[in-house]
């Protein structure tokens, strides 16, 4: 008789993967006029299917940034940025990822919202949960909301790419020096070779909201690696 071996940590995730089929888009926002997937079905998922291999996932948060901007009606809309920490275990071996997370509310509510915003994408990312349609929560709403919020695209009034916003910079400002503290490496050279990928950029005013989107995704992924690398070496 076969003795059956103990699967390890990534091995558990992939098992995990498996049970996670495309989930269909059954949130509806009527306001704006999108479908789009909601929290409780990923979170549902996820939660099914990495019991059913013995992990767990235990998130942690960190305010990056959180303003407050006049609302179209005379109120205001509170904003809140925060990078998630995302530590996967099997109770013997850990594995940690990141991912940022934007929330929008008049109240206190910005902060959940921009918690659970980091976590449903982070299981979008770690599982590759996909839908067949395009997902407009992939793009950004205004007013100018921060860089990973379950938001959609509004047409601008004005021609020509919405400009790079004050909490983007200071999102990716953030990620610079949390990168180069990781790596050991100079902040200007850090920041040069992230900006120089999009169309050769010197400096973040030169910009678009699109553009700073893209590099805040690839600088949020060389983190969450170097945390990865760092937790493996200790």
């Amino acid at each position: 008789m076969t003795e059956e071996k103990e699967l390890n940590l990534i091995q558990k995730l992939n098992e995990a993967s498996k049970h996670i089929g495309p989930i269909g888009k059954d949130g509806n926002n009527s306001f704006q006029k999108y479908r789009f997937q909601s929290e409780t079905a990923i979170k549902y998922a996820v939660e099914s299917a990495i019991r059913e291999v013995g992990i767990r996932i235990i998130p942690q948060y960190e305010v990056i940034n959180q303003y407050d901007k006049a609302s179209k009606r005379g109120g205001e809309n509170h904003f809140v940025d925060v990078m998630g920490t995302f530590t996967i275990t099997d109770g013997e071996n850990t594995v940690v990822g990141t991912m940022p997370g934007s929330g929008q509310d008049s109240g206190e509510k910005a902060m959940a919202k921009a918690c659970t915003s980091a976590q449903k994408y982070f299981y979008k990312q770690l599982f590759n949960i996909t839908d067949k349609d395009e997902d407009p929560d992939a793009d950004d709403s205004h007013p100018g909301g921060g860089f990973g919020g379950a938001t959609s695209t509004q047409v601008s009034q004005t021609p020509g790419p919405e400009p790079i916003t004050p909490q983007q910079k200071d999102t990716l400002s953030k990620l610079f020096n949390a990168i180069a503290g990781k790596a050991k490496v100079d902040l200007n050279v850090v920041a040069t070779s992230f900006l120089k990928q999009v169309n050769g950029a010197t400096s973040m005013d030169q910009l678009n909201h699109k553009q700073a989107q893209e590099i805040v995704s690839v600088a949020t992924k060389k983190l969450n690696k170097l945390v990865t690398e760092g937790k493996e070496t200790a």
